[in-house]
């Protein structure tokens, strides 16, 4: 009855104790589940997903939504405050919704807000190695995959094989978004500035 027991207890350490202890896959084979989660919804020049934001609480109602058509790019913010930023044509559009106003400058590099968050080019991310385990986020214990690339790191977040978290870690900020949806398709005109809008000079 005590051996039993030594190997129940022994049983159970290692189920709950190799669970949450990181492991290194030095080179993944296209069966990572941030790869699998990726690989039929998202097309690196085309796509569209939906967030909420987790920096000041874990039940934020503020949407961001994230989108890009080839060489056009689009970014929302929408919660206590309204922000939409449209990149296109070598113009950065900063629109205020509320106020239907728009300011307009030229860039030279598109600042890519899903840099970080969305996986930036899927043919490496199949073979990337990563690191797995559990940990806690926001009160919740889950499976993690986290990729380090030069300058920051990307961790996803699983319960089962559904994404919940995506957090970004840079030298400067951290960044931590819950995953809300996706569409494979969406209007072009995201892209256009309304015509309603005014254009604010300075």
């Amino acid at each position: 009855m005590k051996k039993l027991l030594v190997l129940l207890v022994l049983g159970l350490f290692l189920v709950t104790g190799c669970d949450s202890e990181p492991v290194q896959i030095d080179k993944a084979n296209g069966d990572s589940l941030t790869y699998l989660f990726f690989k039929d919804k998202y097309d690196e020049s085309k796509y569209y997903f939906e967030f909420l934001d987790r920096n000041t609480a874990k039940n934020d109602s503020t949407k961001i939504i994230m989108a890009r058509n080839d060489d056009k790019y689009y970014y929302e913010i929408n919660g206590s405050s309204n922000m939409i930023v449209i990149q296109k044509d070598g113009i950065r559009y900063t629109l205020d919704s509320r106020m239907k106003t728009y300011f307009k400058e030229d860039i030279v590099v598109v600042e890519d807000f899903s840099l970080g968050i969305l996986p930036s080019n899927m043919d490496d991310l199949k073979t990337k190695g990563y690191e797995t385990g559990k940990e806690k986020i926001l009160d919740q214990n889950l499976r993690y995959e986290r990729y380090t690339y030069d300058t920051y790191t990307s961790t996803y977040y699983f319960k089962g094989d559904d994404l919940v978290y995506i957090k970004e870690v840079t030298p400067l900020k951290t960044v931590v978004l819950k995953y809300s949806d996706c569409k494979d398709s969406f209007k072009k005109r995201l892209f256009d500035i309304p015509d309603s809008y005014t254009e604010m000079t300075y």
